[in-house]
Order: C-alpha cells, then structure tokens, then sequence
C-alpha cells in the first residue's frame, strides 16, 4: 500500500454511504488492520490527513494529492462506448468517481422505464477496475451531486448534453474550481439506444 492509495482510500470512503475506519479502509486496501493504523499515524503526522472519532478525513494538504475526475452516465448496459470512456476519464487524475443517473432520470429522459434498476447499474460499474467509487446520482441537478464529490475535472461522454462552460461556471459560483473535459470515442456507433434500436 503506497500513500496515494491509502489517500484514494480515505477520500472514496468519505463519499456518501461509505466510511474512512480502520475496519473499512483495511478492507478496501486489502491490508491488516494495523498496517492501515500504521500508515494513518505516518500521513497524519505528514499532515495529509487527521483521524477524529474513529474516522479519517484528508486534509487540504491531502486532497491536493489526488487529482479526483468524476463522470456520470445511464449506464444500463455496459458497452465498449462505457469501457472506453471510463478508462479515457481515469487517465485524466487518479481517482474516478462515477456517478449513475437515477431510474426517475432514465425515464424522464428515455420515455421508458430503464432496464435494470439502478442499484444494480451501481453494483456493474463499482466492478469495473478503472473505477474507485461508483455513486447513485440524485434527483436533484448535477451540481448536488458536484458538491458531494467536489472533483478536480468533470468528464463529459461525446454525446452528453452538458455544456462544458455552463458546469465550469456554475460549479464556481458554488465554490469549486472545476476543469470540464470533453471526451472523444472511436466507437460514436455504440450507444446504448442504438443497442435497443437494433433488438
């Protein structure tokens, strides 16, 4: 276990619904409960992270090592569109972050219920090893979501609606200094809807 990833550890488990303990991050790390207590005492002691109450919380100085990227999707079926673009996204930082729509936002914007609810979408994408967390997305707008994560880069697919200035702006008026990417396929043929179209 090298400090980056006892850092990426820390951070996902602060995500919503996870944990930064000692019992949680030895299981994510794969490592002995006290070799993970071992490692907080050195990074606390470096001044990247404290642990209060059981809990261990990155420090500004901490968060500033990880360049954390977050992307969001559907993501009902997973196709060679979704691999690529989430390993293009993981080579932008260290730290991927992938959001997954909720049923009501597929419907609403599909017309049709999605095909596989979204706790098991989340499940499908938490599997994938170019991601270090996967989150199912809100309700509400992207940016409640972007203020959960506060991510270093937004990556948008090829055919996502978002415009890239519009986050960037938005995202500073919240607070957060955010790079918005554009990513590029070399598969524009495989979308989720064509896959559909062609059953």
């Amino acid at each position: 276990m090298n400090q980056k990833s006892l850092l990426r550890a820390v951070y996902v488990g602060r995500l919503p619904g996870g944990s930064a303990t000692v019992e949680a991050l030895s299981t994510a790390l794969g490592e002995q409960p006290a070799e993970v207590e071992r490692r907080l005492q050195e990074a606390s002691a470096a001044g990247l992270l404290e642990v209060e109450g059981g809990e261990a919380r990155l420090t500004p100085r901490g968060r500033g090592e990880l360049t954390v990227v977050m992307i969001g999707g559907k993501f009902e079926i997973i196709h060679p569109g979704h691999v690529h673009t989430m390993a293009e996204a993981r080579k932008l930082g260290d730290t991927l972050v992938v959001v997954v729509a909720a049923d009501s936002t597929v419907a609403k914007n599909k017309g049709r219920e999605p095909v596989t609810g979204q706790e098991w979408r989340v499940r499908l994408v938490s599997a994938m090893r170019e991601v270090d967390a996967a989150l199912p997305g809100g309700r509400g707008s992207i940016y409640e979501t972007l203020e959960k994560v506060r991510p270093d880069i937004v990556a948008l697919g090829y055919d996502q609606i978002h415009d890239p200035a519009e986050v960037e702006r938005e995202a500073r008026r919240r607070g957060m200094e955010v790079r918005v990417v554009r990513l590029d396929t070399p598969i524009p043929g495989i979308k989720t809807s064509k896959i559909f179209g062609s059953l």
